[in-house]
């Protein structure tokens, strides 16, 4: 990877006191406790896309821990979620859970993507019309709303490679095998409300959540846990409502503040996950910080904390300072 995609930002936390981390594609991971029963999760400014690290995009990890915070939030009445506490921006203290084995992604629209998990790639592209075992009709156009209101399409969780798509049926047995009956059920009940939600709120405030993708953890006692994040610019697609109409009925893609804009530039250049990644421009990068800023602050209605600093120091310290309580 070019070195100038990692100029800026967090790329990696350090907290020698925890012992080595699990890095994941955006999070570094640290378990502690006697139990390990709670985690350490720090939000670093890594972006990846298919299946990539690309580059890291200054302020972004706090933008993904602090969004998540909000709406963690925002429907701890309809499912309890991991969180403990959250002692710097990029940082969250959560209850550890056994993940369900597949990602529940709910769409209420047909949004125009690269990605060939999404409804319009399957729909445009293959042709298909029974997609996630969902019948769709002929005569769909990109970024409209669903005719039959939100769907939810599951997906497997790859640990190498692409997820995959899986029907409903399949994804219950996958998850009521591991897990026991009823468990695929509640998890998807939550997932329906916690979109409904997601929508009203965010429609009062200006955007629309064309679609999302929530990830589910057993704790200890048997509970299940909204876990990892939640409504960020990495697990949702955001839409600028109030540009939404006019730019549907012209046949142009809606304003976004997403992850989708550096798949779209990706894929311009000709890549889309095999081969070297390409360097990214710095103003590309500049023009995603940006981007991502927008849900934060039209959601929350605060503006990103500029203290603490988002360096591995002062993360390693709010971590051991918490701790230590």
């Amino acid at each position: 990877m070019p070195q100038e995609n990692l100029a800026g930002g967090l790329l990696e936390a350090y907290i020698p006191e925890l012992g080595p981390a699990t890095r994941g594609k955006v999070r570094d991971i640290w378990t502690v406790d006697g139990d390990n029963q709670t985690r350490v999760m720090v939000t670093t400014d890594r972006l990846s896309a298919f299946d990539r690290i690309i580059c890291t995009i200054p302020g972004k990890g706090k933008i993904l821990n602090l969004l998540s915070a909000f709406w963690f939030d925002q429907t701890r009445n309809i499912i309890p979620n991991h969180v403990i506490g959250i002692p710097h921006p990029n940082v969250v203290f959560a209850r550890q859970a056994q993940s369900l084995p597949v990602e529940f992604v709910v769409r209420g629209y047909m949004a125009r993507a690269t990605t060939t998990t999404s409804v319009f790639y399957k729909y445009e592209t293959l042709g298909k019309r029974e997609i996630y075992g969902i019948n769709f009709p002929d005569g769909m156009k990109p970024n409209q709303v669903l005719p039959m209101g939100p769907i939810l399409t599951p997906t497997t969780k790859a640990d190498t490679g692409h997820d995959e798509e899986i029907t409903d049926e399949q994804a219950q047995e996958m998850v009521d095998s591991k897990f026991g009956d009823g468990v695929w059920e509640k998890a998807k009940a939550a997932s329906f409300g916690l979109y409904e939600r997601m929508r009203k709120v965010a429609l009062s405030r200006g955007l629309i959540p064309a679609d999302t993708k929530f990830e589910f953890g057993i704790d200890r006692e048997g509970n299940l846990l909204l876990i990892d994040e939640i409504g960020t610019p990495d697990s949702s697609r955001w839409w600028l409502a109030e540009t939404y109409e006019e730019r549907l009925k012209n046949g142009e893609d809606p304003e976004n503040y997403d992850k989708e804009l550096i798949r779209k530039w990706l894929k311009s250049v000709g890549f889309t996950g095999d081969g070297p990644v390409p360097g990214i421009p710095k103003d590309m990068i500049d023009r995603v910080a940006r981007a991502y800023a927008i849900p934060y602050r039209m959601l929350t209605g605060l503006e990103l904390p500029d203290y603490p600093p988002s360096g591995p120091k002062a993360i390693s310290d709010a971590v051991l300072r918490y701790l230590s309580k």
